[in-house]
């Protein structure tokens, strides 16, 4: 686990915020380490970010780790204080034209009840 550095010097800082503005657009990384290094950018421990985020200390340290299925709520809790929410994007690397297919009533059809 990374400790949580309190002398990081402005420098440091805006390389943080430059690396996450960086990965998030690009979706290069997972969720838990963008909220790690959301996280070590404020400069708190996982319990003070937890309880500044309103969520419990258990819950962030699991998402941190990448455990768990972490509710969309709380996933918004965590990214709140950077200006991120969660949303849904096409994925780049997804060559099989679903999106296009489902428009067009193409592709599954839906279940039967």
């Amino acid at each position: 686990m990374q400790r949580v550095r309190r002398n990081l010097a402005r420098e440091d800082i805006q390389a943080l915020r430059d690396q996450l503005t960086a990965r998030v657009p690009q979706g290069q990384a997972p969720v838990a380490s963008l909220v790690k290094l959301m996280r070590l950018i404020t400069r708190k421990s996982q319990a003070e970010y937890a309880r500044f985020c309103g969520v419990a200390p258990r819950v962030l340290a699991d998402v941190e780790a990448g455990r768990g299925n972490p509710r969309v709520d709380t996933l918004e809790k965590l990214l709140y204080p950077f200006g991120y929410r969660i949303g849904v994007v096409t994925d780049p690397m997804d060559n099989t034209n679903l999106g296009r297919a489902a428009a067009s009533g193409e592709g599954r059809s839906p279940s039967p009840r």
